[in-house]
């Protein structure tokens, strides 16, 4: 029995070998399934929203809410405590008995949903709020002649959340499925979907579109080569400020087999790994498997920099002779230490070169003065004045933060136009969130930050939420929600209330329900980042509380805030 026994295991690891092996000639050896998310159904339109959860579309489940006819519902999986994905579970809050697609998320709580057109909403796109486990339905997406003329749909925002990518069957497709863009007008109104043209889209399908976080990359699926296989994975770049013309696709390293290939997608955080779906081991039906990510470095030209003009110039006065800057008409060159800009011939018009600036007649610039040497803020305590430890972070508009090491590194940083917001810290101490004209105005000068002490309010001066409603209006709420949700985790001790307040304009009741909500909204957002629901009690009291005059509009704006209180 036992001989038997280990007979069989043998022949069982023999199966496992051989199968590795196959699996790495099909897909190379840098592959590896998500075995705890794939299922006999068809997985496809991967992403991730702002908490690392991963959200997709899971088609002919039958759990689906219209059974296993169902195109699509929305499922998700997160990460357990050892790193491994969860077994997914359907959100019946954002699914429908027809075709359902998370594009992505505006900020942590709001997602951006497709649906098809059953159970009462609309073909397009549409609104939803999270709170706790549960989604509640906002509102449907304005978006000029937005109409899908087919059955698929896929789609994905970009990372500032202002550009939605797509893919469907609509006004001025070049075949059957085409890729189109739409902009960002406000909260609830998008452009009409823009065709990206013919460079990338096709008389075939082009599906699961994706763009690089720095907008120049499009990722994408199509099956335009007619060779007998499905749709592999392309990417093209952008080649101008428009979003029509893109240079010809080539396929992504290391996708693509006799199978298809779609809905790539880059892993956040930083192992540099993307996502995508394939049906080569599946019978049809989409898989996920992890990859390297391959970056693509975008179509800009780089400045040179000459550190003397050559003497080749003056003896022998060719155009090769300088160096030609393709999309740019000035090349940098140093002159006895002295940076100048002077003109050069383009790659276009590089043989028509009939004059050469002669060294001579080149001017120095003066010298510059050397910079001031900058004064450093006093960091102190507001009720006893004293110095206190602290940390400052910088941050740019799309979330990414990074500590100083010191406030010399921070006047050095500060030049650099992509950091926008600054957060000064202390453990046991409220944060203070300073864009940098708030900052450099306090050189020299003090900053004094609260003990988070019982009975310490303040006002969250910098999360603003879209009139009459408890949407958030920019990505510096969610920074400085994000400061906050630091605060509770550095401080696990302490305990706050939020209270919303409104000016008294319209119905009390209304103000009263909205201060609640938006109280509501902001302890939604510190609970899904890892903040106990109890240590977050809220309040609404609606116009009941002014704190400045009603009977202006300067007053009304003040009246219109949340306040954070630390308790017992």
């Amino acid at each position: 029995m036992k001989l038997k026994s280990n007979c069989i295991l043998s022949k069982a690891s023999g199966f496992f070998l051989l199968a590795f092996f196959l699996f790495s000639a099909v897909f190379g050896q840098e592959i590896s399934p998500i075995k705890p998310l794939n299922s006999p159904y068809d997985e496809q339109n991967p992403v991730f929203s702002p908490n690392g959860e991963l959200f997709f579309t899971i088609g002919f489940h039958p759990e689906n809410a219209g059974g296993p006819t169902d195109f699509g519902d929305i499922w998700y999986s997160k990460l357990d405590g050892n790193g491994d994905w969860q077994a997914p579970q359907r959100v019946p809050d954002l699914s429908t008995t027809g075709n359902d697609v998370l594009v992505g998320f505006s900020d942590a709580l709001t997602a951006m949903v497709y649906h098809s057109g059953q159970n009462g909403k609309r073909q397009g796109i549409h609104q939803y709020s999270r709170f706790g486990n549960s989604w509640n339905y906002l509102r449907p997406v304005e978006m000029g002649n937005f109409k899908n003329n087919g059955t698929y749909f896929s789609g994905r925002l970009s990372s500032d959340g202002n550009i939605m990518i797509m893919s469907m069957a609509s006004f001025g497709s070049f075949g059957n499925e085409d890729i189109y863009v739409s902009f960002k007008q406000s909260n609830d109104v998008w452009s009409s979907p823009l065709n990206l043209g013919s460079q990338v889209n096709t008389f075939a399908q082009e599906h699961s579109p994706y763009l690089s976080d720095d907008l120049q990359t499009l990722y994408f699926s199509s099956n335009y080569m007619e060779n007998r296989r499905g749709k592999d994975i392309y990417f093209s770049q952008r080649t101008s400020s428009s979003w029509e013309k893109w240079t010809a696709p080539s396929p992504v390293e290391n996708t693509n087999t006799q199978g298809s290939e779609m809905g790539y997608v880059k892993i956040p955080g930083g192992e540099n790994n993307a996502v995508f779906t394939s049906t080569k081991n599946s019978e049809g039906f989409g898989d996920f498997f992890v990859v390297k990510y391959q970056t693509i470095e975008p179509l800009l030209a780089k400045e040179e920099v000459i550190t003397k003009l050559p003497i080749a110039v003056e003896s022998q006065p060719k155009a090769e002779s300088f160096v030609a800057l393709e999309k740019s008409d000035t090349l940098l060159v140093e002159k006895d230490s002295s940076q100048l800009i002077i003109p050069i011939v383009t790659a276009d018009s590089v043989n028509s070169v009939t004059e050469i600036i002669p060294e001579e007649k080149l001017v120095d610039n003066p010298v510059l003065p050397s910079k001031k040497k900058r004064e450093d803020i006093f960091i102190l305590d507001a009720l006893t004045k004293n110095p206190i430890a602290y940390k400052i972070e910088i941050g740019n508009d799309r979330g990414v933060k990074k500590e100083v090491s010191s406030q010399e590194q921070l006047w050095v940083e500060i030049e650099e136009p992509q950091w926008v917001n600054f957060t000064i810290s202390s453990k046991g101490y409220i944060p203070k969130l300073l864009d940098k004209s708030s900052l450099m105005e306090l050189e020299g000068k003090e900053i004094l930050l609260k003990p988070a002490v019982a009975g310490t309010a303040i006002i969250l001066e910098n999360i603003q939420f879209n009139r009459g409603t408890s949407d958030f209006a920019d990505s510096r709420s969610i920074q400085v929600l994000d400061d906050f949700v630091l605060f509770l985790k550095e401080n696990p001790e302490i305990k706050i209330r939020l209270e919303g307040h409104t000016d008294n304009a319209g119905d009390p009741s209304l103000n009263k329900d909205l201060s609640m909500k938006r109280a509501s909204k902001i302890r939604g957002y510190l609970t899904i980042n890892g903040i106990e629901f109890e240590r977050v009690r809220i309040s609404g009291w609606g116009g009941t509380r002014p704190i400045a005059d009603n009977n202006t509009e300067e007053g009304r704006t003040i009246n219109r805030r949340v306040e954070l209180l630390i308790e017992n």
